[in-house]
């Protein structure tokens, strides 16, 4: 009975891929300009509870020096002291503490911690489920899109007060697979 269970629960498991999910965001800069960014290396895992989505989590890890601005000599500031000092602290991470249903049936409120530069804070995620399919070799993909606007200040990324702003805007879209 207990390999029944561990294949149960390997079932619920949706493993991120990367090659078609993204982690985007937008900043103002000189109150006039926005800059668009990204991290191109990131994994996550979702567990997904279909019964009872309030037993459902999701993990997710970013690259701090996977960040991409478009602008080498800006993205070499964000590596820095003062933004993500990415030889000190490698590592983004996200781990959802509440997943509820949402305000419509393909909305979900995702509460979680998220770590920058070894603060914690907890924020909330607008999660849309937008697609569940399955591909002609049987393989089964889940697409969810969300958004959450984060207050730099909060995690000790104060450089360059008055010139780049305080609010980030986070859009995350991910496919995922099945684990198997």
């Amino acid at each position: 009975m207990q390999t029944q269970k561990y294949i149960d629960q390997e079932a619920k498991l949706w493993r991120f891929d990367p090659a078609y999910s993204s982690v985007e965001f937008s900043i103002k800069k000189l109150f006039f300009f926005t800059v668009l960014g990204k991290f191109k290396a990131f994994d996550g895992v979702i567990d997904l509870d279909d019964v009872d989505v309030s037993r459902s989590t999701v993990r997710a890890t970013l690259r701090a020096d996977s960040i991409d601005t478009g602008n080498r000599k800006r993205d070499s500031q964000l590596k820095a002291r003062g933004f993500l000092e990415v030889d000190r602290y490698p590592e983004l991470t996200f781990s959802s503490s509440t997943v509820a249903p949402g305000k419509d049936r393909d909305s979900l409120d995702v509460v979680g911690d998220l770590c920058i530069r070894g603060t914690t804070k907890k924020i909330p995620l607008a999660v849309n489920a937008i697609d569940r399919s399955r591909s002609p070799n049987g393989e089964e993909f889940v697409y969810y899109s969300a958004t959450a606007e984060l207050d730099r200040f909060d995690f000790g990324v104060n450089a360059f007060k008055g010139v780049v702003g305080r609010k980030l805007r986070v859009t995350i879209n991910i496919q995922a697979s099945r684990k198997r």
